[in-house]
């Protein structure tokens, strides 16, 4: 750990020299800085088997065990195959009550309430929560409270209460968010966006009331019942424990919980459409918030690390970055610019191209990341940004594993989301290998100017042009959430 606390030093200052590297005026730190040799990053990590066990309980539990002495505390990470995007239309947001009112509402012999008391008084945390494809456990706890700990925490996973009055609340907030949610121009365009692209897929609802408000206590539970089972659970544990007491306790606080004979169900698959044109949603701002984009890849996809720095050269590479470079310091169009390009997404994730800029320059700002796209597109990167992004990548990389925690939830982030053991073993060396005629293959491919959808919020009246020369245009009304 050392190593790697002098290394992420070494990657600070190196990234810092990066960026005065394209900087028009450079300092004499940054000169001295720029002048450095160093030898390649390689990224040593403790590897399963090695320095961190895996371990499997006979009820099917999947334990990843990390022990690091230096601090007497311990993270315990919990993972659970579930997610929103199993939850049906009717009972839209089930999922996340789920979530909420599983650590609020408390457990069968503790409320949520008294939970939060006891844990604070011992200086710890448990929350718990599910996203759209997975749901989650996290207990922070002194290891002197290490078996009060894993004891809530396994009351809090099995047996919750899920009790009406923290039910009501919990829907109550939902209600107060859709109640505002056309308040802010940049969760509208996410919202449409996403509609737009996705459709009627769970990726692509749009909440509503209606759904949320027939949802019932027996609903959490069964779906509870449905997803949470030990062989349906993994845990990533680091810390200052001993890994064969900590496996006592894991088999007396879990040992009885009994496995699940359901199958997670299959995910419903995203159909792969574009959907061209301009669309446009009113509000009556002076700023227009565009977002452009389309379809890109699934999890897996061998491009991944030339769409990343790709990716990086266009817009997701903040100062550096075309984008950045042409719309907000060419031009002065917008101060919020750049892209994203998902290449993590279990099915189809996407491409965009965003930023925020004055009504009377809407059609300027658009003409401009349209010509960035179709500039990559046809032209490539130079060896210089293909430089300058792949060393950003892998310098920040280190990042990513700065302590125990962050170490083992990666290694069992893998195993959860299918990838090989060994994946971080080639990933630097992956990107070092991708070359400029990589990326020009990979915008080529995925970047399609033809089939984009151009997303608008604002007052199209306002805009310095019609923006019909994008695709046909589509009005969408901007309508009050119905909350009866």
């Amino acid at each position: 750990m050392k190593k790697i606390f002098l290394l992420m030093v070494i990657m600070a200052l190196l990234a810092s020299a990066a960026f005065a590297q394209t900087a028009p005026l450079k300092s004499p730190g940054s000169r001295i800085i720029g002048g450095f040799k160093y030898e390649e990053f390689e990224l040593n990590l403790p590897e399963v088997g090695v320095e961190v066990d895996r371990v499997e309980l006979k009820n099917g539990m999947i334990l990843y065990l990390y022990e690091d002495h230096r601090l007497p505390i311990v993270n315990v990470y919990g993972l659970i195959r579930c997610g929103s995007i199993f939850d049906p239309p009717e009972k839209d947001g089930l999922s996340g009550l789920v979530g909420t009112v599983m650590r609020t509402g408390g457990s069968k012999t503790i409320s949520g309430d008294s939970l939060s008391i006891l844990l604070e008084f011992i200086g710890g945390s448990l929350e718990t929560w599910i996203r759209s494809e997975e749901g989650g456990a996290q207990l922070n706890v002194l290891s002197q409270d290490l078996d009060m700990g894993l004891k809530l925490f396994a009351d809090l996973l099995r047996n919750p209460a899920f009790p009406q009055e923290k039910l009501d609340l919990a829907k109550v907030d939902l209600k107060n968010s859709i109640k505002r949610r056309n308040d802010q121009p940049g969760s509208i365009t996410e919202r449409f966006f996403n509609h737009t692209i996705y459709g009627d897929h769970p990726f692509g609802r749009i909440l509503e009331w209606a759904s949320v408000k027939t949802i019932t206590p027996e609903d959490l539970h069964e779906y509870h019942r449905r997803f949470f089972a030990p062989n349906n659970m993994m845990v990533a544990i680091s810390g200052d424990f001993k890994k064969a007491d900590l496996i006592k306790k894991f088999e007396k606080y879990f040992g009885d919980w009994k496995k699940s004979d359901y199958p997670v169900p299959p995910y419903p698959p995203v159909a792969f459409s574009f959907k061209p044109g301009v669309y446009l949603v009113k509000k009556d701002i002076n700023q227009a918030n565009i977002r452009i984009g389309q379809l890109g890849v699934r999890r897996g996809n061998p491009d991944k690390y030339a769409i990343d720095l790709l990716n990086y050269i266009l817009g997701g590479g903040s100062f550096t970055s075309r984008l950045t470079s042409r719309v907000r310091s060419d031009e002065g169009l917008a101060y919020s610019t750049g892209s994203s390009f998902s290449t993590n997404s279990r099915d189809y994730g996407t491409f965009y191209a965003y930023c925020q800029t004055k009504s009377s320059t809407a059609y300027k700002a658009t003409r401009i990341i349209s010509e960035e796209i179709e500039k990559i597109r046809n032209e490539g990167v130079t060896e210089q940004e293909l430089k300058e992004a792949r060393d950003a990548v892998i310098n920040r990389f280190v990042f990513t594993f700065d302590n125990p925690a962050k170490i083992v939830q990666s290694l069992i982030n893998l195993e959860f989301d299918g990838y090989p053991a060994d994946y971080y073993k080639t990933y630097l060396d992956n990107y070092r290998q991708v070359t400029m005629e990589q990326v020009k293959a990979v915008a080529q491919k995925y970047l399609q100017p033809d089939s984009l959808t151009y997303l608008i919020v604002g007052k199209p009246e306002t805009f310095d042009k019609p923006l019909d020369e994008f695709g046909t245009v589509t009005t969408i009304e901007l309508t009050d959430p119905v909350l009866e």
